[in-house]
């Protein structure tokens, strides 16, 4: 029986990683590797019968494939970032011949397992992309009767593995660690010192908040009893609201807030409390420091102002998302692909002359 030959083997004889391969063998990214390397990965594919996914979409007789984006909450991540990122992904999967469904899930308790059984009756994607990992045990299993190919995006905070007994799983992890230690060593160590989070008080900023303390500690610094102001609750906010809901808490905390000179955000809530200070008198840079998350693409470039941002690359995450995908496509091995937001320090104000 002749042995199927997989990207994954044609990278080792080449000594390149299979993503590389999958460019080689693509019209549409061929060009960003070497002219050397092309033609030996190339050459490679046709000794041992490997073809591009080109090629296998010439016949009309192939299959075209589709990949499922589940989503939790369609009207949030349709329109805070992620929105940018699928917009991204569907482009880069159309142009190589892949169509992109966005699966509406309930992630609550009671409704999970019954959204995923609508999917197991439904024709099933030859690749899940589950976000969050929100999905439990139990869904987890019925999504994998159906295909092996699930790849669970992640925020790793300790853990790049929650789900050891699933050894068929993918995992796409944003791993933001080394950059919250690169934010915290920018700031004055006078101003570390009196360090607060203010952001929404829902499990993100919970897990944001035991991320920068496990940080901390890595730099020599004890955030184990740095004080919190949460606002909103486990609620959906939306978007149109956002703004005005963390300006009202941020007066209402003044007094308390008044007292630090650092301040770690989540998200839109920093520029609530950034206007604030600024209304105070006081000077971002001098009088206080902060930091937050935000969302970077050519279509929503970084405000301009005093703020630190832990900045996510939507255009490489999702070119990253892609190669994960075209190569799980080729080989269903699972693998794990981590990506690190920057850390883009405050723009300084510029020279007036």
């Amino acid at each position: 029986m002749k042995t199927k030959i997989t990207a994954e083997k044609i990278a080792k004889l080449a000594k390149v990683s299979p993503s590389t391969v999958s460019r080689a063998l693509n019209p549409d990214q061929a060009w960003r590797i070497s002219r050397t390397k092309r033609e030996e990965i190339r050459l490679l594919s046709g000794q041992y019968g490997l073809q591009s996914r080109s090629a296998r979409r010439a016949g009309a007789f192939l299959k075209t494939f589709r990949v499922a984006l589940l989503l939790g909450s369609m009207e949030r991540d349709l329109s805070q970032g992620q929105n940018l990122l699928i917009r991204h992904l569907c482009d880069r999967l159309q142009a190589s011949g892949y169509i992109l469904e966005l699966i509406r899930v309930d992630f609550s308790p009671q409704k999970l397992v019954a959204s995923v059984k609508n999917i197991l009756k439904s024709k099933e994607a030859d690749v899940y992309v589950i976000g969050g990992g929100l999905l439990n045990g139990q869904s987890l299993e019925f999504l994998h009767k159906i295909s092996s190919r699930l790849i669970l995006r992640l925020n790793a905070h300790s853990v790049h593995n929650p789900y050891p007994e699933f050894h068929w799983l993918s995992y796409f992890i944003r791993d933001d660690r080394e950059t919250i230690r690169e934010a915290l060593h920018s700031i004055p160590r006078s101003m570390l010192s009196r360090l607060v989070y203010f952001g929404r008080n829902n499990s993100s900023s919970q897990a944001k908040i035991a991320a920068i303390r496990s940080c901390g500690a890595g730099l020599g610094h004890d955030f184990s009893a740095m004080p919190s102001v949460l606002f909103g609750g486990n609620d959906d906010i939306p978007c149109s609201r956002y703004y005005r809901i963390a300006r009202r808490s941020v007066i209402e905390n003044y007094d308390r807030l008044s007292g630090f000179s650092a301040f770690f955000c989540s998200g839109q809530s920093a520029y609530a409390l950034y206007d604030e200070l600024v209304a105070r008198g006081r000077r971002p840079g001098k009088d206080f420091y902060m930091i937050t998350y935000e969302w970077k693409s050519p279509l929503s470039p970084l405000p301009d102002d005093g703020i630190n941002y832990i900045c996510y690359d939507l255009d490489a995450e999702s070119d990253r998302l892609c190669e994960q995908i075209f190569s799980l496509i080729d080989d269903p091995t699972p693998h794990t692909e981590v990506f690190r937001p920057v850390f883009i320090p405050a723009q300084k104000p510029a020279v007036k002359i």
